[in-house]
């Protein structure tokens, strides 16, 4: 006796996809099956692609654009605008920030299959950290405006202060505040946990998957990073609203 075993997400993207008749199924499985195409099998087995609605999904792989790098190519340079969204087709790419009059620090290292670069495109910021390649490596890039509107919109779960603290009351989810210990301690949401957006990637092990977060900041700007990812990695989270109200401790 033989047994397949289908990744359930995949297969509902899959079959959403068929049934609304916006992508051809045998489209996604004969571009799969190529040579480097896993990818887009990697990027919608994530949560974050799989709650992005089909059609947005197929816009977004039509207008990606493939780049190749040689070894030692920064392809995105700490302080500069952002302007691309990044996937890693294949290669091993080197994460690193500078800090003024101290060496660079290694903060992670990317391997195919690894999303980068949407941290500056949400809060329309710069870029916090450079990305360089440590093999020859092949991306998809995705425009900041392309991005923004196919990506970034459809994964606002936005919720509103009142909306947050019934959630919160019910005992269905936990505050995530995002920004830095000493803006916490000036005041903060009731049993909020604090973790700084700059620790939350290296973090994320210590987060409860069972646990619905909802992210809060000052303004939703770091929320927003802060949303993206912990959806890109498979946890429920939700996105403060217009940022936190004014608070004591």
């Amino acid at each position: 006796m033989k047994y397949i075993a289908v990744d359930a997400g995949l297969l509902d993207v899959m079959l959403t996809w068929d049934q609304t008749g916006s992508f051809e199924v045998t489209e996604l499985s004969e571009a799969s099956s190529q040579p480097n195409d896993d990818w887009m099998t990697r990027l919608l087995q994530m949560r974050t692609f799989q709650l992005v609605p089909p059609s947005n999904l197929q816009a977004m792989f039509m207008r990606m654009q493939r780049v190749a790098v040689d070894p030692g190519t920064v392809i995105v340079r700490q302080g500069d605008e952002g302007d691309f969204f990044y996937v890693l087709i294949s290669g091993r790419c080197i994460v690193t920030r500078e800090q003024s009059g101290l060496k660079a620090v290694r903060l992670a290292e990317l391997e195919s299959g690894a999303c980068f670069g949407e941290e500056a495109l949400i809060s329309n910021d710069r870029r916090n950290a450079s990305v360089t390649a440590l093999t020859r490596c092949e991306l998809m890039r995705l425009s900041k405006a392309d991005f923004q509107k196919l990506l970034n919109e459809p994964l606002s779960r936005r919720l509103s202060l009142a909306q947050a603290q019934q959630k919160v009351a019910d005992g269905n989810a936990r505050w995530l505040d995002v920004r830095l210990p000493s803006e916490f301690q000036t005041g903060h949401m009731p049993n909020a946990l604090n973790l700084p957006l700059y620790m939350l990637r290296m973090k994320l092990s210590q987060l409860d998957t069972a646990t619905t977060w909802i992210a809060c900041c000052d303004t939703g700007r770091r929320s927003s990073v802060a949303t993206f990812v912990l959806t890109q990695k498979g946890y429920d989270a939700y996105l403060l609203d217009q940022g936190l109200p004014v608070l004591g401790n």
